[in-house]
């Protein structure tokens, strides 16, 4: 993995977003990917429970959402590092968010994701 592939999925990634595009989403994660929304969350393990957590939360609950990449990096240990904004209405409230996504990747597929970010209203 380097930089460029982070580059990539995390374009990917923030198109299926803006337009709660669930399948466009799935081509960014292995068969078997994890995504943790948050690292005291529960991980969703596998395109079924991607599905499912994403058709409900970015697809139902939320609206109005723009997404843009910050800088991306890749540590000395293969992870992958990438900085974002986002902004959207969920649940009827208009909300910024920032954070950043600790990645693991294969042949230009995410394996694992996990989340952290921070919210204002």
């Amino acid at each position: 993995m380097d930089v460029s592939d982070i580059r990539v999925v995390m374009k990917q990634y923030g198109k299926a977003w803006k337009k709660q595009d669930t399948s466009l989403l799935l081509k960014c994660f292995t068969k078997n990917g994890v995504y943790q929304e948050s690292p005291l969350a529960q991980p969703y393990k596998g395109h079924k429970e991607i599905k499912a957590f994403w058709d409900t939360v970015v697809c139902t609950q939320t609206r109005a959402i723009t997404f843009t990449l910050g800088r991306c990096t890749v540590s000395a240990d293969g992870r992958g590092f990438a900085e974002w904004e986002c902004t959207n209405t969920h649940k009827g409230k208009r909300c910024r968010m920032a954070g950043i996504m600790v990645l693991k990747m294969s042949g230009g597929k995410i394996t694992h994701l996990n989340e952290y970010w921070n919210t204002k209203s």
